[in-house]
């Protein structure tokens, strides 16, 4: 009997309140109220729609139903083959178009390979002696730090024998470029 008796309590009544809706209802209830007011303050025509189904059948629709449909013949209609290759012929026209197209108008020149024979072949110190001294110096002025508008640019470097290369020891020159990474050239 001691068994049936703990089964009796571990089992819940399917009828039963869910835990804390007394405790809650007037709150729930209030807020309800507060959100129906608003409502009709804001749309009272919504208040005026029925909330009844608006899809219903008649009583009884399933009951009188006899279960025959209307047989309707059709006609399948076939899809000629040649109506598949005409299709197909549209599809790789369409496609041939596309990539004639693409081919003509995209630029082939910038897909050649740099001539580095013709780099190297460039004299510069030649190009540069061609160049007039003033377009030289508008160059300068516009581009080396230093140049127009830089605070560099106003300021007088005096020359002194302490900053000059000539001042500088050839050994002191040789540690320099060995720093670099570079061999003195005898």
């Amino acid at each position: 009997m001691d068994f049936l008796e703990h089964i009796k309590k571990d089992i819940k009544s399917p009828n039963q309140v869910p835990e804390g809706y007394f405790e809650q209802f007037t709150e729930k209830m209030m807020e309800r109220v507060y959100w129906e007011e608003e409502l009709k303050a804001i749309a009272p025509s919504l208040l005026d729609i029925s909330r009844k189904p608006v899809y219903t059948i008649p009583e009884g629709y399933f009951e009188q139903f006899t279960g025959k449909l209307p047989q309707v013949s059709t006609r399948v209609i076939k899809m000629t083959v040649w109506r598949k290759m005409v299709s197909y012929a549209a599809a790789a026209a369409m496609a041939g178009v596309l990539i004639t197209g693409a081919f003509l108008y995209t630029d082939h020149t910038s897909s050649k390979r740099f001539d580095i024979a013709a780099y190297n072949a460039i004299n510069v110190s030649a190009e540069i002696n061609k160049l007039p001294e003033e377009a030289i110096q508008q160059y300068l002025n516009n581009n080396v730090i230093g140049g127009a508008g830089h605070e560099l640019n106003n300021e007088q470097i005096e020359v002194t024998p302490a900053n000059t290369v000539e001042s500088i020891g050839d050994e002191e020159l040789a540690n320099y470029l060995n720093e670099l990474g570079e061999k003195p050239v005898s």
